[in-house]
């Protein structure tokens, strides 16, 4: 095995670098080149290895003496040289290495690190496969650990024999489940096949059949279905089936038609069946999409994330009830509710009771009336959310919503609207322009869909938009000499990057050059790929002339100004946040 580590192919990236020590101990560049060379069939020379090792090292401290002696000049066939003699050495120490003494505890630890760290679910069942094909002692380790197999995801074919052995070997761990037909293995075709059909009824109860009587394990339940009758039998199912002691996270997505839960399959508070028919004391997260349960019988427990789509008004927790689950959930972290919420009361939105809830950081309202959006927000008091979604708010004029919100939410550093149905009259100019001017801290802009009238209000002078009580207050208060007054005040002066997509020519020109010459550029503007064909060059190039960088991103990749948003918003309750990659 080490002759052919003796010289580099020709075409090696080494051989043609002009910076080769920079680049020898690059990850991607030794992944590359094991993926190219054969697995061994035979035991290695180890003697023959230790003698190439002492040799290279040699030569090693002979190249670094004579690069020393020649400085500052620079010669790049000692350079090449040094860093192909380390790159080989590395591979060759690799090869000795003899990982198979080593502890079953330390192999263990190396095997988890392997795990976790694979990008996506194909990846990860593919490291775990592969950990019990290398020999006896590997397989007998990786199987003795069952927090290696805890984490399953059904994306093999019915009768998912791979995904139910994981559960086997998983033992008595905690099991974190994702069962999701609308997710095919890597390479395989879009849409039902034979291979990968719809699940049904009878699929649905044999899985359950080995899921449910494991349920005290439960941790984390993320299902996506698409049939309702197939949505029906699971919930019916788990509803029954004992005590989800250690459950933290559950998700239940349906996908298929009606698009809202039949208010003909609801009794007026909810759904039939409770999520269990047991406590839930560790449940912090759940998300119901298309589906509802009995709200009335859903254990109070201290919620951290309440995600609720797609239900019709009667599938809906009453007002009470859901200020009764907001009042246990002074925790809750992330709320988002699309086309959903709690159902109408009879009460005047002033005289509904708002629930406080400190520690709301990230909130979402899609998909609603303006009326209905008005009764969700009298529920709650949420002072310091920090990233605020406004989604599919069209079909009326959402003015009125405007209004409430303003001065509700002088945290928010991440604003998203898409879609947001405004018309144009004055009233609801002075409501667009009070609404941005009372999120001062506002950092990230995404928008898509948005009136241009809308974007203008970041461009405006808030005074001539006060009331004559606000501006004398104002003149009250300046300085002798009005030097004050004669500063033009910024809306949301810290805002420096847009995300945009799916807006009118000349939309964000008109807001690059405007918060240019306010004197507060935009930093960074970020547009996906797929908004290419609806921009023009010329207007690409004016923009860049306005801004610092002008991006062009893969679409829906995170920014990294989003993440660091999210991380700050996490840092503010001490609570812990995975740091994302970017690629632009």
């Amino acid at each position: 095995m080490p002759v052919p580590l003796a010289q580099l192919p020709a075409f090696h990236k080494l051989n043609t670098s002009r910076t080769p020590l920079d680049q020898w101990d690059n990850d991607e560049l030794i992944r590359t080149y094991l993926s190219t060379i054969q697995e061994p069939h035979i035991q290695p020379d180890l003697e023959l290895m230790r003698a190439r090792l002492k040799m290279f090292r040699v030569r090693m401290f002979e190249l670094d003496n004579l690069r020393a002696r020649i400085r500052p000049a620079v010669s790049y066939d000692f350079d090449r040289e040094l860093a192909a003699i380390m790159y080989k050495r590395k591979l060759l120490l690799w090869m000795s290495f003899p990982i198979r003494d080593l502890p079953s505890e330390i192999l263990t630890t190396i095997f988890r690190l392997v795990v976790w760290s694979s990008t996506g679910a194909d990846q990860a069942t593919q490291h775990r496969l592969w950990l019990t094909w290398v020999c006896r002692r590997f397989r007998e380790v990786a199987l003795a650990d069952q927090t290696l197999w805890n984490s399953v995801w059904f994306r093999d074919s019915p009768p998912w024999r791979r995904s139910i052995a994981f559960i086997e070997r998983a033992g008595t761990a905690p099991l974190d489940i994702r069962i999701n037909e609308k997710e095919r293995p890597q390479g395989a075709s879009e849409g039902t096949s034979s291979s990968h059909p719809i699940i049904s009824v009878s699929q649905i109860k044999t899985l359950l059949n080995v899921l449910l009587p494991r349920i005290r394990q439960i941790r984390i339940l993320v299902v996506v279905l698409e049939d309702m009758q197939v949505v029906e039998t699971f919930m019916e199912r788990f509803s029954n089936a004992g005590p989800p002691e250690i459950l933290e996270r559950f998700e239940m997505h349906r996908t298929g038609v009606p698009y809202l839960w039949p208010a003909d399959m609801s009794d007026g508070s909810g759904g039939f069946w409770p999520l269990s028919q047991w406590p839930t004391p560790k449940l912090r997260w759940l998300s119901l999409n298309g589906v509802t349960i009995d709200w009335n019988r859903l254990p109070l427990t201290n919620l951290r994330t309440i995600d609720l789509r797609r239900l019709s008004f009667q599938a809906c927790p009453t007002s009470e009830r859901w200020s009764q689950l907001l009042q246990a959930s002074s925790d809750v972290y992330k709320l988002s509710l699309d086309a959903a919420g709690p159902q109408w009361t009879s009460q005047r939105l002033g005289s509904i009771r708002p629930v406080h809830l400190p520690h709301l950081r990230d909130l979402m309202i899609g998909d609603m009336s303006c009326l209905f959006a008005l009764h969700i927000l009298a529920h709650m008091d949420a002072p310091r959310v920090m990233s605020l979604a406004l989604m599919t708010l069209t079909g009326q004029d959402y003015g009125p919503l405007m209004e409430m919100m303003t001065g509700r939410f002088p945290e928010v550093r991440l604003l998203h609207l898409q879609g947001m149905e405004l018309n144009k009259t004055d009233v609801n100019v002075r409501r667009v322009v009070r609404w941005f001017e009372s999120m001062p801290r506002l950092k990230l802009f995404k928008f898509s869909q948005t009136k241009p009238y809308i974007l203008e209000a970041l461009l405006a002078d808030p005074r001539q938009y006060r009331s004559p009580d606000e501006l004398e207050v104002q003149t009250a208060g300046t300085a002798p000499g009005g030097s004050q007054e004669d500063v033009r005040p910024i809306i949301c002066p810290e805002l420096d990057t847009i995300y945009f997509h799916s807006q009118s020519e000349g939309d964000l020109l008109m807001l690059a050059k405007g918060r240019k010459e306010l004197g507060v550029p935009l930093r960074r503007v970020y547009m996906p790929n797929t908004n290419q064909m609806l921009i023009t060059p010329e207007e690409v190039a004016q923009i860049r002339e306005n801004v610092g960088q002008f991006y062009v991103i893969y679409h829906m990749l995170v920014t990294e100004e989003e993440d660091v948003i999210h991380e700050e918003m996490a840092n503010s309750l001490g609570l812990s946040v995975r740091w994302r990659r970017y690629k632009r």
